[in-house]
Protein backbone atom coordinates (compact mmCIF):
# COMPACT_ATOMS: atom_id res chain seq x y z
CA UNK A 1 0.00 0.00 0.00
CA UNK A 2 2.69 2.76 1.32
CA UNK A 3 4.68 1.42 -1.85
CA UNK A 4 1.15 2.03 -4.38
CA UNK A 5 1.37 5.84 -2.76
CA UNK A 6 5.06 6.56 -3.30
CA UNK A 7 4.79 5.30 -7.01
CA UNK A 8 1.41 7.76 -7.38
CA UNK A 9 2.86 10.82 -6.03
CA UNK A 10 6.32 10.22 -7.64
CA UNK A 11 3.86 10.19 -10.59
CA UNK A 12 1.99 12.94 -10.01
CA UNK A 13 5.39 15.22 -9.24
CA UNK A 14 6.80 13.93 -12.75
CA UNK A 15 3.84 15.26 -14.30
CA UNK A 16 3.87 18.49 -12.85
CA UNK A 17 7.43 18.86 -13.27
CA UNK A 18 6.79 18.27 -16.72
CA UNK A 19 3.75 20.64 -17.12
CA UNK A 20 5.91 23.16 -15.46
CA UNK A 21 8.58 22.46 -17.77
CA UNK A 22 6.64 22.68 -21.05
CA UNK A 23 5.11 25.93 -19.14
CA UNK A 24 8.59 27.19 -18.91
CA UNK A 25 9.75 26.72 -22.77
CA UNK A 26 6.83 27.92 -24.09
CA UNK A 27 7.53 31.51 -21.86
CA UNK A 28 10.69 31.44 -23.24
CA UNK A 29 9.72 30.88 -26.68
CA UNK A 30 7.22 33.50 -26.43
CA UNK A 31 9.14 36.28 -24.82
CA UNK A 32 12.44 35.02 -27.35
CA UNK A 33 9.33 35.28 -30.63
CA UNK A 34 8.61 38.94 -28.91
CA UNK A 35 12.32 39.55 -28.63
CA UNK A 36 12.62 38.90 -32.30
CA UNK A 37 10.11 40.44 -33.17
CA UNK A 38 10.92 43.98 -31.17
CA UNK A 39 14.31 43.70 -33.01
CA UNK A 40 12.85 43.58 -36.48
CA UNK A 41 10.30 46.45 -35.47
CA UNK A 42 13.23 48.47 -34.33
CA UNK A 43 15.35 47.52 -37.41
CA UNK A 44 12.37 48.80 -39.51
CA UNK A 45 11.42 52.29 -37.62
CA UNK A 46 15.73 52.99 -37.96
CA UNK A 47 15.54 52.30 -41.80
CA UNK A 48 12.29 54.32 -42.27
CA UNK A 49 13.45 57.51 -40.04
CA UNK A 50 16.72 57.43 -41.90
CA UNK A 51 14.94 57.82 -45.17
CA UNK A 52 12.61 60.13 -43.54
CA UNK A 53 15.58 62.66 -41.97
CA UNK A 54 17.25 62.42 -45.73
CA UNK A 55 17.42 65.40 -47.49
CA UNK A 56 20.68 67.30 -49.04
CA UNK A 57 21.15 71.10 -48.30
CA UNK A 58 22.23 71.80 -51.46
CA UNK A 59 20.18 73.04 -54.67
CA UNK A 60 20.31 71.43 -58.01
CA UNK A 61 18.97 72.02 -61.62
CA UNK A 62 18.06 69.62 -64.00
CA UNK A 63 18.03 70.75 -67.50
CA UNK A 64 15.92 67.89 -69.86
CA UNK A 65 12.69 66.34 -69.32
CA UNK A 66 12.72 63.11 -71.44
CA UNK A 67 11.72 59.71 -71.18
CA UNK A 68 15.23 58.57 -69.92
CA UNK A 69 14.83 61.37 -67.28
CA UNK A 70 11.51 60.56 -66.31
CA UNK A 71 11.86 57.06 -65.86
CA UNK A 72 15.46 56.40 -64.92
CA UNK A 73 16.97 59.96 -62.96
CA UNK A 74 14.02 61.88 -61.64
CA UNK A 75 12.65 58.84 -59.47
CA UNK A 76 16.68 58.48 -57.71
CA UNK A 77 16.85 62.46 -57.39
CA UNK A 78 13.28 61.74 -55.61
CA UNK A 79 14.26 59.01 -53.89
CA UNK A 80 17.31 60.96 -52.53
CA UNK A 81 14.91 64.22 -51.35
CA UNK A 82 17.57 66.57 -53.56
CA UNK A 83 16.11 69.73 -53.68
CA UNK A 84 15.57 70.44 -57.75
CA UNK A 85 15.04 74.12 -57.42
CA UNK A 86 14.60 74.07 -61.80
CA UNK A 87 13.87 72.22 -64.39
CA UNK A 88 15.07 73.55 -67.60
CA UNK A 89 13.36 72.86 -70.91
CA UNK A 90 14.10 74.07 -74.40
CA UNK A 91 10.68 75.69 -74.97
CA UNK A 92 8.60 78.32 -73.16
CA UNK A 93 5.66 76.32 -73.52
CA UNK A 94 7.00 72.67 -71.37
CA UNK A 95 8.84 75.49 -69.16
CA UNK A 96 5.08 76.45 -68.62
CA UNK A 97 3.77 73.31 -67.89
CA UNK A 98 6.50 72.46 -65.31
CA UNK A 99 5.51 75.00 -63.65
CA UNK A 100 1.97 74.16 -63.61
CA UNK A 101 2.00 70.72 -62.12
CA UNK A 102 5.31 70.49 -60.48
CA UNK A 103 5.03 72.99 -57.45
CA UNK A 104 7.98 72.56 -56.05
CA UNK A 105 10.38 73.20 -59.11
CA UNK A 106 10.74 76.31 -60.94
CA UNK A 107 9.91 75.75 -65.49
CA UNK A 108 12.32 77.82 -67.43
CA UNK A 109 13.96 78.16 -70.85
CA UNK A 110 16.77 80.30 -69.52
CA UNK A 111 19.08 78.27 -69.05
CA UNK A 112 21.61 81.39 -68.53
CA UNK A 113 19.47 82.52 -65.34
CA UNK A 114 19.90 79.14 -64.20
CA UNK A 115 24.06 79.10 -64.40
CA UNK A 116 24.12 82.37 -62.92
CA UNK A 117 22.28 81.25 -59.82
CA UNK A 118 24.56 80.58 -56.83
CA UNK A 119 22.33 78.90 -54.69
CA UNK A 120 22.65 76.27 -57.55
CA UNK A 121 25.46 73.70 -56.70
CA UNK A 122 24.96 71.29 -59.18
CA UNK A 123 23.31 70.73 -62.89
CA UNK A 124 21.59 67.43 -63.99
CA UNK A 125 22.30 66.98 -67.84
CA UNK A 126 20.10 64.60 -70.01
CA UNK A 127 19.15 66.58 -73.08
CA UNK A 128 19.73 65.08 -76.97
CA UNK A 129 23.15 64.12 -77.06
CA UNK A 130 23.98 66.46 -79.59
CA UNK A 131 23.40 69.27 -77.22
CA UNK A 132 25.68 67.78 -74.05
CA UNK A 133 29.19 69.44 -75.31
CA UNK A 134 27.70 73.45 -75.28
CA UNK A 135 25.72 72.35 -72.37
CA UNK A 136 28.59 70.78 -70.30
CA UNK A 137 30.75 73.50 -71.28
CA UNK A 138 28.82 76.07 -70.00
CA UNK A 139 27.87 74.23 -66.61
CA UNK A 140 31.74 74.09 -66.07
CA UNK A 141 32.63 77.75 -67.29
CA UNK A 142 29.54 79.05 -64.54
CA UNK A 143 31.89 76.85 -62.12
CA UNK A 144 28.66 74.27 -61.19
CA UNK A 145 29.36 70.57 -60.61
CA UNK A 146 27.77 68.70 -64.25
CA UNK A 147 26.10 65.25 -64.57
CA UNK A 148 26.02 64.49 -67.64
CA UNK A 149 24.46 62.05 -69.69
CA UNK A 150 26.12 59.38 -72.25
CA UNK A 151 28.04 60.45 -74.35
CA UNK A 152 29.07 63.76 -72.87
CA UNK A 153 30.23 64.82 -76.25
CA UNK A 154 30.50 63.54 -79.98
CA UNK A 155 34.65 63.62 -80.96
CA UNK A 156 37.60 63.40 -79.31
CA UNK A 157 38.56 67.38 -80.45
CA UNK A 158 35.37 68.05 -77.78
CA UNK A 159 36.38 66.06 -75.13
CA UNK A 160 39.86 67.79 -75.07
CA UNK A 161 38.09 70.80 -74.95
CA UNK A 162 35.70 69.65 -72.23
CA UNK A 163 39.02 68.60 -69.93
CA UNK A 164 40.60 71.50 -70.69
CA UNK A 165 37.02 73.85 -69.29
CA UNK A 166 36.91 71.30 -66.47
CA UNK A 167 40.49 71.89 -65.59
CA UNK A 168 40.13 75.58 -64.70
CA UNK A 169 36.56 75.35 -63.58
CA UNK A 170 35.72 75.09 -59.92
CA UNK A 171 33.17 72.40 -60.84
CA UNK A 172 33.64 68.70 -61.62
CA UNK A 173 32.33 66.23 -64.15
CA UNK A 174 30.26 62.73 -64.15
CA UNK A 175 29.21 61.53 -67.19
CA UNK A 176 26.35 59.30 -67.04
CA UNK A 177 27.92 55.73 -67.42
CA UNK A 178 25.55 53.73 -65.30
CA UNK A 179 27.14 50.24 -66.32
CA UNK A 180 30.33 51.72 -64.06
CA UNK A 181 28.33 51.74 -61.10
CA UNK A 182 26.61 48.57 -61.04
CA UNK A 183 27.28 46.40 -57.93
CA UNK A 184 28.10 43.34 -60.53
CA UNK A 185 30.68 45.04 -62.65
CA UNK A 186 32.26 47.30 -59.98
CA UNK A 187 32.61 43.62 -58.29
CA UNK A 188 33.83 42.06 -60.94
CA UNK A 189 36.51 44.76 -61.57
CA UNK A 190 37.99 44.11 -58.07
CA UNK A 191 37.94 39.90 -58.59
CA UNK A 192 39.47 40.30 -62.12
CA UNK A 193 42.40 42.33 -61.81
CA UNK A 194 44.54 41.29 -64.15
CA UNK A 195 45.62 39.59 -67.10
CA UNK A 196 42.32 37.39 -68.64
CA UNK A 197 40.33 37.24 -71.45
CA UNK A 198 37.11 37.93 -71.85
CA UNK A 199 33.95 37.50 -74.45
CA UNK A 200 30.92 40.17 -74.31
CA UNK A 201 27.64 40.78 -76.61
CA UNK A 202 25.70 43.76 -76.37
CA UNK A 203 22.62 43.08 -78.55
CA UNK A 204 20.17 45.34 -79.64
CA UNK A 205 16.92 46.37 -82.18
CA UNK A 206 17.07 48.54 -84.77
CA UNK A 207 17.50 52.54 -84.18
CA UNK A 208 16.85 55.05 -86.84
CA UNK A 209 17.01 58.03 -84.41
CA UNK A 210 20.45 58.55 -83.87
CA UNK A 211 23.70 57.40 -83.82
CA UNK A 212 24.29 53.70 -82.44
CA UNK A 213 27.81 54.01 -82.04
CA UNK A 214 27.47 57.09 -79.93
CA UNK A 215 24.21 56.71 -78.18
CA UNK A 216 24.14 52.99 -77.83
CA UNK A 217 27.78 50.95 -78.30
CA UNK A 218 29.79 54.02 -76.05
CA UNK A 219 27.84 52.35 -73.26
CA UNK A 220 29.69 48.77 -73.48
CA UNK A 221 32.79 50.62 -74.83
CA UNK A 222 33.30 52.42 -71.88
CA UNK A 223 32.50 49.95 -69.45
CA UNK A 224 34.66 47.31 -71.36
CA UNK A 225 37.40 50.04 -70.98
CA UNK A 226 36.72 50.27 -67.00
CA UNK A 227 36.97 47.20 -66.64
CA UNK A 228 40.11 46.22 -68.37
CA UNK A 229 41.85 49.46 -69.31
CA UNK A 230 43.26 50.74 -72.25
CA UNK A 231 43.14 48.84 -75.72
CA UNK A 232 46.54 49.06 -77.10
CA UNK A 233 45.78 47.51 -80.67
CA UNK A 234 42.02 46.23 -81.61
CA UNK A 235 41.03 44.82 -85.18
CA UNK A 236 37.55 45.89 -86.25
CA UNK A 237 34.89 44.55 -88.76
CA UNK A 238 31.69 45.92 -89.53
CA UNK A 239 28.31 45.23 -91.63
CA UNK A 240 25.03 46.83 -92.23
CA UNK A 241 21.71 45.62 -93.15
CA UNK A 242 18.37 47.89 -94.05
CA UNK A 243 19.97 50.50 -91.72
CA UNK A 244 21.27 48.34 -88.78
CA UNK A 245 25.03 48.40 -87.74
CA UNK A 246 26.68 45.15 -86.60
CA UNK A 247 30.34 45.55 -85.35
CA UNK A 248 33.06 42.81 -84.38
CA UNK A 249 35.91 43.76 -82.21
CA UNK A 250 39.01 41.60 -81.16
CA UNK A 251 40.75 43.56 -78.62
CA UNK A 252 44.15 43.52 -77.19
CA UNK A 253 44.28 45.97 -73.69
CA UNK A 254 47.61 47.36 -72.35
CA UNK A 255 47.67 44.54 -69.76
CA UNK A 256 47.59 41.95 -72.57
CA UNK A 257 44.23 41.37 -72.19
CA UNK A 258 42.42 40.21 -74.66
CA UNK A 259 38.46 40.39 -75.64
CA UNK A 260 36.02 40.01 -78.30
CA UNK A 261 33.02 41.61 -78.58
CA UNK A 262 30.12 42.21 -81.12
CA UNK A 263 27.56 45.54 -80.65
CA UNK A 264 24.85 45.13 -83.02
CA UNK A 265 21.42 46.69 -83.57
CA UNK A 266 20.43 43.76 -85.52
CA UNK A 267 18.11 42.20 -83.27
CA UNK A 268 15.50 43.00 -81.35
CA UNK A 269 14.35 45.53 -78.57
CA UNK A 270 11.97 42.86 -76.96
CA UNK A 271 14.93 39.77 -76.91
CA UNK A 272 17.73 42.73 -76.19
CA UNK A 273 20.39 41.08 -74.49
CA UNK A 274 24.04 41.72 -72.53
CA UNK A 275 26.40 39.40 -71.97
CA UNK A 276 29.56 38.98 -70.89
CA UNK A 277 32.24 35.72 -70.07
CA UNK A 278 35.46 36.33 -68.11
CA UNK A 279 38.03 33.61 -68.00
CA UNK A 280 40.59 33.77 -65.46
CA UNK A 281 43.16 31.50 -63.65
CA UNK A 282 40.91 30.59 -61.15
CA UNK A 283 37.84 30.29 -62.18
CA UNK A 284 35.19 31.80 -64.61
CA UNK A 285 32.50 35.34 -64.25
CA UNK A 286 29.75 35.37 -66.77
CA UNK A 287 26.84 38.20 -65.72
CA UNK A 288 23.21 38.66 -67.63
CA UNK A 289 21.86 42.01 -67.96
CA UNK A 290 23.39 43.35 -64.85
CA UNK A 291 20.95 41.32 -62.83
CA UNK A 292 23.03 38.53 -62.21
CA UNK A 293 26.57 37.56 -61.81
CA UNK A 294 27.87 33.70 -61.18
CA UNK A 295 31.49 32.26 -60.58
CA UNK A 296 32.28 28.74 -62.15
CA UNK A 297 35.37 27.39 -60.57
CA UNK A 298 37.76 25.42 -62.91
CA UNK A 299 38.02 22.00 -62.09
CA UNK A 300 41.48 20.21 -61.47
CA UNK A 301 43.21 18.57 -63.41
CA UNK A 302 45.93 15.08 -63.48
CA UNK A 303 48.72 15.13 -65.68
CA UNK A 304 47.35 18.09 -67.73
CA UNK A 305 43.93 15.69 -67.94
CA UNK A 306 41.17 17.68 -66.56
CA UNK A 307 39.20 15.77 -63.60
CA UNK A 308 35.98 16.39 -64.90
CA UNK A 309 36.74 14.23 -68.16
CA UNK A 310 37.84 11.63 -65.86
CA UNK A 311 35.40 11.22 -63.17
CA UNK A 312 31.91 12.80 -62.72
CA UNK A 313 31.79 15.62 -60.83
CA UNK A 314 28.97 18.55 -60.56
CA UNK A 315 30.23 21.89 -61.71
CA UNK A 316 30.79 24.02 -58.87
CA UNK A 317 28.97 27.51 -59.53
CA UNK A 318 28.46 30.39 -57.02
CA UNK A 319 26.30 33.30 -57.49
CA UNK A 320 27.71 36.51 -56.28
CA UNK A 321 25.01 38.98 -57.45
CA UNK A 322 21.71 38.73 -58.44
CA UNK A 323 18.39 40.32 -58.43
CA UNK A 324 15.54 39.13 -56.44
CA UNK A 325 12.28 40.27 -57.51
CA UNK A 326 9.98 39.01 -54.61
CA UNK A 327 11.93 40.57 -52.36
CA UNK A 328 11.02 44.70 -52.48
CA UNK A 329 14.37 46.01 -51.18
CA UNK A 330 16.48 48.96 -52.92
CA UNK A 331 19.43 46.53 -53.94
CA UNK A 332 16.52 44.19 -56.19
CA UNK A 333 15.45 47.64 -57.87
CA UNK A 334 16.32 47.41 -61.47
CA UNK A 335 17.80 51.34 -60.80
CA UNK A 336 20.05 50.17 -58.42
CA UNK A 337 21.26 46.86 -60.13
CA UNK A 338 21.45 49.20 -63.32
CA UNK A 339 23.81 51.14 -61.49
CA UNK A 340 21.80 54.71 -61.54
CA UNK A 341 21.63 54.74 -57.68
CA UNK A 342 25.19 54.69 -57.50
CA UNK A 343 26.03 57.14 -60.28
CA UNK A 344 24.27 59.94 -58.78
CA UNK A 345 24.95 59.11 -54.84
CA UNK A 346 28.55 59.77 -55.98
CA UNK A 347 27.65 62.63 -57.97
CA UNK A 348 25.99 64.45 -54.74
CA UNK A 349 29.05 63.42 -52.52
CA UNK A 350 30.99 65.16 -55.46
CA UNK A 351 28.73 68.29 -54.69
CA UNK A 352 28.85 67.76 -50.71
CA UNK A 353 32.79 67.42 -51.57
CA UNK A 354 32.47 64.28 -49.51
CA UNK A 355 34.84 61.30 -50.45
CA UNK A 356 33.44 60.04 -53.85
CA UNK A 357 34.08 57.55 -56.77
CA UNK A 358 34.33 58.82 -59.87
CA UNK A 359 34.42 55.67 -62.07
CA UNK A 360 33.34 57.99 -65.35
CA UNK A 361 35.15 61.08 -65.02
CA UNK A 362 35.83 62.98 -68.30
CA UNK A 363 39.22 62.33 -68.54
CA UNK A 364 38.53 58.78 -68.17
CA UNK A 365 36.34 58.93 -71.87
CA UNK A 366 39.78 59.53 -74.06
CA UNK A 367 40.54 55.92 -74.52
CA UNK A 368 36.62 55.23 -74.97
CA UNK A 369 36.65 58.31 -77.74
CA UNK A 370 39.30 56.85 -79.22
CA UNK A 371 38.23 53.17 -79.89
CA UNK A 372 34.77 55.19 -81.45
CA UNK A 373 36.94 57.15 -83.92
CA UNK A 374 38.04 53.71 -85.16
CA UNK A 375 34.48 52.14 -85.40
CA UNK A 376 33.79 55.34 -87.07
CA UNK A 377 36.49 55.24 -89.70
CA UNK A 378 35.79 51.51 -90.45
CA UNK A 379 32.36 52.24 -91.04
CA UNK A 380 33.12 55.34 -93.40
CA UNK A 381 35.53 52.71 -95.15
CA UNK A 382 32.87 50.37 -95.06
Amino acid sequence: MFKQLLTLHLQKQLCFSKLAHRHRLNFYYFNHKSMIQNIIKRVKNIRKQKYISKRSDLKFAFIGIGSHSINNLYPIINYFRLDLKYIVTNSKKNADLVDQNFSNNIGTNDLDKVLADDEVSGIFICADPSAHFNLVKKSLQANKHTFVEKPPCTNVKELESLIETERVSKGSCLVGFQKQYAPGYTLIKNKTNGQCSYNYRFVLGMYPEGDPVLDLFSHPLSLIVFLFGAVRSSNISVTSSKGNLTVFLQLTHNNDTLGSIELSTDYSWKNAKEHLIINTKKGIYEIKDTDELIFFQKEKSIFKVPKEKVFNTQNASIILKQRNNFNPILENNQLYSSGYFSEIENFVKICNSENSINNSSLSSCQSLFTLINAIKKEIKRV
